[in-house]
């Protein structure tokens, strides 16, 4: 199928108002009237200082988010890498702070069970600390122990041999020192030990569940990122806004004019208004 070249194109009606000529004549007529307005540079000058500061707020929040999306990238890579099944809730700073009351916990009945040594209170005190560095280790050795069945099997055998021990000193030393029968003894010395027992355990489960330094810095760091960059784009709305308005100040003060100043021959009133106001915005792009 071809096209006839000879074809007639209807000639458009000169009637009908030309939009791109429009929009040429109403920035032409705002050159004009602000040539003979020079009451309205200053409003022109804030106008334009708020369309310069959006600029450099759009730019900060630019980067901002950049900066967020980098973050927690990273924080991404690092989360598969050492916790894929996102069990670990703890930041390192929070989990910390509870291992170590935990262990102060466990210093009591430890020196309860110190006691059993027969030492004097120096020497109490001295074996009080080796058991708390010890109980410290356990909670350590469980945790990083938690991918080998094995070892950590080893490691809980070794651990409940020196709570046995510690349940038979503490048994001996109240039925000896003390006088008491043997079955008060041994239920005292065991809730010590389970006492004990218990911290330890509470200890190694809240190290399952607290991140590694590394990644508690990073996720506090993405954490961070994203925060500022929604304070970047809050701030670019609000000068969005403040440039609207001073826009909207600069149509109003040129408005009078506007309906004032005869239209282009074929446009009516309002569209030629319309036009004016575009032509406004135009001097000052949105983001």
């Amino acid at each position: 199928m071809s096209i006839d070249p000879f074809i007639e194109h209807p000639e458009p009606d000169p009637d009908e108002p030309q939009v791109p000529d429009l929009e040429v004549q109403a920035r032409a007529a705002l050159e004009h009237w602000l040539k003979d307005h020079p009451e309205v540079t200053g409003e022109i000058k804030e106008t334009v200082r708020a369309h310069v500061y959006l600029k450099e707020l759009e730019r900060r929040a630019d980067e901002a988010e950049q900066v967020s999306q980098l973050a927690e990238q990273r924080d991404a890579t690092l989360m598969t890498r050492q916790d894929p099944g996102g069990h670990r809730v703890l930041g390192f700073g929070l989990g910390a702070l509870l291992v170590v009351l935990l262990v102060v916990l466990d210093a009591i009945p430890l020196n309860w069970s110190a006691q059993a040594f027969g030492l004097d209170s120096g020497g109490t005190w001295l074996v009080t600390l080796i058991l708390v560095i010890a109980s410290a280790g356990a909670m350590l050795g469980f945790e990083l122990t938690r991918s080998h069945p094995r070892r950590r099997g080893l490691l809980a055998a070794v651990v409940t041999l020196g709570y046995v021990a510690l349940l038979g000193l503490r048994t001996q030393f109240l039925v000896t020192v003390a006088g008491e029968s043997l079955l008060v003894a041994l239920l005292q010395s065991a809730m010590l030990t389970a006492i004990s027992a218990g911290l330890v355990l509470c200890g190694s489960a809240v190290l399952g569940r607290t991140r590694s330094l590394s990644l508690s810095r990073c996720r506090a760091a993405a954490r961070r990122a994203q925060q500022a960059a929604t304070e970047a784009r809050a701030a670019q709305a609000q000068a969005a806004m403040r440039l609207q308005r001073h826009i909207g100040g600069l149509w109003q003060m040129q408005l009078p004019w506007a309906l004032r100043s005869a239209a282009p021959a074929g446009v009516d009133r309002a569209a030629w208004a319309a036009a004016l106001e575009r032509a406004v915005r135009e001097l000052f792009p949105a983001p």
